[in-house]
């Protein structure tokens, strides 16, 4: 289940996916608080709890709001914020490995309202984060990776960035330039080995998308639209992350692999007695 949170001017994704302990390693590495007690031994996770982890400049807070399935999901703990981690920041994340093969990069908020309603904040919230936020981890990560002289970059647009409704004007925006950045930023490292290529989702299944699910209309539009008549689940997208990291694409690059249950090419809302 993806975790959204909120984490000292860098919104983190999270992915928790057995209610198993922390680690004892994983807490000797960082500060890490469940309920404002400072854990130093391996703890099993519980509903209810509030986990904060202080690692460098970082605090990571997350409460537990349920577990089903063996399945740990979380609730937004605090607003999203406008911008990522500077710059800087992520030059210094990428400085600690001497090596890096691989980079995702997935930040991504909406505001879903007409384009005549948007105001300057509004738009400069979603650029912030979904276009200015990729962009510098873009350059960041070709910048470490030209040194290795190999890398490959994932980049995640949408199929917003292709076709469009009412009220995605700026998130439509944001995804179509996510593309042209990564197809530009292909052919200048080329020459390097880095590959970089972004993966366009349909609808996912998700706790940013739950109010679209709750709406009847909304969900149902949603499921009859694609050929498979159903939402994704986070873990399949997961295959065309695996793809385009790995040596299976090494000839692929300035890419966009649509994950979308035939969403953009096939109409899924009418099957005809023939």
């Amino acid at each position: 289940m993806l975790i959204k949170i909120r984490a000292d001017k860098f919104l983190w994704c999270v992915r928790l996916f057995k209610t198993r302990p922390l680690s004892n390693e994983a807490c000797s590495k960082s500060k890490v608080k469940i309920n404002n007690n400072t854990i130093k031994s391996s703890y099993l996770i519980k509903v209810g709890d509030v986990i904060t982890i202080k690692k460098k400049l970082i605090n990571i807070t997350i409460k537990v709001k349920d577990i089903l399935d063996k399945r740990v999901s979380a609730k937004l703990v605090e607003n999203y914020i406008e911008d990522m981690t500077p710059e800087s920041e992520i030059i210094k994340l990428m400085d600690e490995y001497d090596v890096i093969d691989g980079v995702v990069c997935t930040p991504s908020i909406n505001v879903r309202k007409l384009l005549i309603d948007y105001t300057e904040s509004e738009f400069d919230k979603v650029i912030s984060l979904n276009l200015k936020a990729t962009f510098n981890v873009l350059q960041a990560s070709a910048k470490k990776m030209k040194l290795n002289n190999k890398g490959s970059i994932v980049a995640f647009s949408s199929i917003r960035g292709s076709v469009v409704e009412p009220g995605q004007s700026v998130y439509a925006a944001s995804k179509a330039g996510t593309e042209k950045l990564v197809n530009t930023l292909a052919s200048e490292v080329a020459q390097y080995n880095i590959r970089v290529n972004t993966i366009s989702p349909g609808p996912v299944m998700t706790p940013l998308t739950d109010q679209l699910r709750n709406d009847k209309l909304w969900n149902e539009a949603y499921t009859t639209k694609p050929a498979l008549q159903r939402w994704a689940q986070p873990n399949e997208l997961a295959g065309g992350i695996i793809y385009l990291l790995s040596d299976a694409s090494s000839y692929v690059t300035a890419t966009n692999l649509t994950i979308d249950a035939g969403w953009i090419n096939v109409d899924g809302r009418f099957n005809p007695n023939i």
